[in-house]
């Protein structure tokens, strides 16, 4: 059920706020937790996923975690071994019998099993898409990357370099004998992208990841165990990370004329409905009947205020506020949303936007606010702030010119945490 807190608990959570580090986004980049907000297959598509360790003195190892986009079910994962210094490189393709798999040849890759509750301490260098796959008919979605601890002073070969096999090696025994991970262990040194890409029409885009600092994975993360923010025994709760992501309103700018198109994009990652969204503090997360969380997510209701350039308004489309009439209740249904915005005359609904006369401008996506009950940093004012944990980003297609050129950028926001 979702949790609120009491006033006492909340003083509480203030007055601790300052005594350790907190879950925030790194506008740097580096993290060690990473979000990549959206993934594409089929249809000529595939998606390149890049994680990057960027220090050059220790290694990482990282889980990462492939979500649908209806109810975030966890439809693959796996580990990488960081050496270093270390890229890992992984191609998400649509397989000859329908599947969804992810190719690499990556030195940062080894097929390994689970042994028991902990990896095997041997394996396979790299894995094919045959192998690493999943067959829910999933065609996108998002990727989490969670790191699950850092690995010091492994031996390193003559050539500099740390081997994967000496670094599997030492994360299975660790786990094996359940050394403890301390915040010591969880250094912020993650970064990545996504790129998605279409040899059948060119299209081609890139984005870089969300990174998150100070999660603070305090357990060994295993292949098959289920990894969530509310199931992840973390130092930081899936509130926290909520916290780090809360917003209130998002800036899209669309072009709809003649050869261009325009999309927005919307990321509930925290909603996690197929693990009935444990431990959210956003109420929009949990429909009620006479007042019961029931098991199951729902819609979140959003409202978009169209202009064009000028400021000129055509008006709002949905309404993420109390009352709405019956036919203009727009909502966002699943935890990967897309948007398409349409030049013209239309019934718009949550995924299809008409303009009007409007060609070009922006639109201000409403997502139905709920109060912050959580302050993970000292310095964030959105405590007791109306918002909403959500990852918006824009894509932009221009094929007037001749030759298509492609626009992946995460949408500006209000009333983020730390803003003023």
């Amino acid at each position: 059920m979702m949790v609120k807190k009491t006033l006492a608990a909340a003083l509480g959570a203030m007055l601790m706020a300052g005594s350790a580090a907190a879950v925030e986004v790194n506008q740097g980049g580096k993290g060690d937790l990473l979000i990549a907000p959206m993934f594409m297959v089929k249809g000529g598509w595939k998606s390149e996923l890049k994680v990057i360790n960027t220090s050059v003195t220790d290694s990482a190892v990282a889980k990462v975690v492939f979500h649908a986009p209806g109810r975030s079910d966890e439809v693959l994962d796996f580990l990488v071994f960081l050496s270093p210094g270390d890229v890992w490189t992984g191609n998400v393709v649509e397989n000859a019998d329908g599947s969804v798999g992810v190719a690499s040849d990556d030195a940062s890759s080894i097929t390994v099993a689970n042994a028991g509750a902990c990896p095997a301490s041997t394996g396979t260098p790299g894995f094919k898409s045959t192998e690493a796959k999943f067959t829910m008919p999933v065609a996108m979605g998002y990727v989490n990357v969670f790191q699950s601890r850092m690995l010091r002073g492994l031996p390193v070969e003559t050539d500099g370099t740390v081997t994967k096999a000496n670094i599997l090696k030492a994360y299975s025994a660790a786990c094996v004998a359940n050394t403890p991970i301390t915040v010591a262990d969880t250094d912020n040194v993650l970064t990545g992208s996504v790129t998605m890409s279409n040899p059948l029409n060119g299209n081609r885009l890139t984005l870089g990841m969300t990174a998150l600092a100070n999660y603070d994975n305090l357990t060994y993360l295993t292949i098959g165990g289920l990894t969530t923010f509310a199931t992840n025994a973390a130092n930081s709760s899936k509130q926290q990370v909520e916290d780090a992501l809360w917003a209130s309103n998002f800036a899209v700018p669309y072009n709809v004329s003649a050869g261009n198109l325009s999309f927005a994009t919307v990321t509930f990652p925290t909603k996690e409905t197929f693990n009935n969204s444990l431990g959210s503090q956003y109420q929009h997360f949990f429909p009620a009947v006479n007042n019961v969380a029931l098991d199951i997510g729902t819609a979140v209701p959003v409202g978009y205020d169209i202009r064009d350039e000028e400021e000129h308004k055509v008006g709002t489309i949905g309404c993420s506020f109390s009352p709405c009439t019956p036919d203009k209740t727009v909502a966002l249904p699943r935890e990967f949303n897309i948007i398409q915005f349409i030049a013209g005359n239309g019934d718009s609904n949550a995924g299809q936007v008409f303009t009007k006369a409007f060609n070009k401008g922006w639109a201000n996506v409403a997502i139905a606010t709920d109060v912050s009950d959580t302050r993970s940093n000292a310095n964030y004012n959105n405590f007791g702030r109306s918002g909403v944990p959500a990852l918006t980003t824009y894509i932009h297609w221009d094929m007037s010119g001749g030759s298509l050129q492609g626009t992946w950028q995460y949408a500006a926001k209000t009333a983020a945490p730390g803003a003023n």
